[in-house]
């Protein structure tokens, strides 16, 4: 096990451990997803975990769920299958959780089930497939033109996230499948040859090497992001 992975699994265990202590019981399952399970998670990442609770919580299971957060820990809470409390950013909510059609198939597919038995949620492929449509218009377009409309390279992070985000939804609207944000950029680049030499290098500064990211790799992440739009 790697420093990150063991990173990963000591932010789990603690989390776990505070609400076997707090609130005994309370935890049916907890599956990790999101860049950790997909062999992808990169320092600074969140960390993505799905948390299956075996009652309704109480007052005094709310108050231990609240107290268990981490700033580096996303965790959706799932009441009789519905998402139900959640936490980012270290701010816990009691209510409006949201589990996604991809997140979904991603737990049945490609999660690490930490503690309970295996997810097996029902979704269907033209379930994904609008969420990703869906997705790609509403919340990806305005910050590709957001990013078209800006002037230099742009902060690496924000540049990085352009790029990859609308990518996976691609792949998974043309195949059905989830990847890694890291992949999804090596695929993207394979199929729009123009655009590798750029893509590849955000790919790169994903993974840490030291890339200096310029204007021209905010305007192939642009470029990549309306090319899929078009698509949809």
């Amino acid at each position: 096990m790697g420093a990150g992975e063991a990173g990963q699994a000591q932010v789990n265990d603690a989390h776990l451990r505070a609400l076997d202590e707090s609130a005994p019981g309370l935890v049916a399952a907890a599956h990790v997803v999101g860049s950790a399970a997909l062999d992808d998670h990169q320092p600074g990442s969140d960390l993505d975990l799905v948390v299956e609770l075996s009652r309704p919580p109480t007052p005094a299971d709310l108050a231990a769920l609240a107290a268990a957060q981490t700033l580096d820990l996303d965790v959706v809470y799932l009441v009789d299958g519905e998402p139900g409390p959640w936490a980012r950013d270290g701010e816990f909510r009691v209510s409006g959780g949201e589990v996604t059609p991809v997140v979904l198939l991603q737990l049945n597919e490609h999660s690490t089930t930490l503690r309970g038995a295996r997810p097996s949620f029902e979704v269907t492929r033209a379930e994904v497939e609008d969420y990703c449509r869906r997705n790609l218009v509403e919340y990806w377009r305005p910050l590709v033109e957001l990013a078209a409309a800006a002037t230099g390279p742009g902060f690496p992070q924000g540049v990085l996230w352009i790029a990859f985000g609308p990518a996976r939804q691609w792949h998974t609207i043309r195949t059905g499948g989830i990847v890694s944000k890291s992949r999804a950029g090596e695929l993207a680049a394979a199929h729009w040859p123009d655009l590798a030499g750029e893509l590849l290098d955000l790919v790169a500064a994903r993974r840490g090497a030291d890339v200096e990211l310029t204007a021209a790799h905010r305007e192939a992440a642009v470029e990549l992001g309306r090319r899929v739009l078009a698509e949809v």
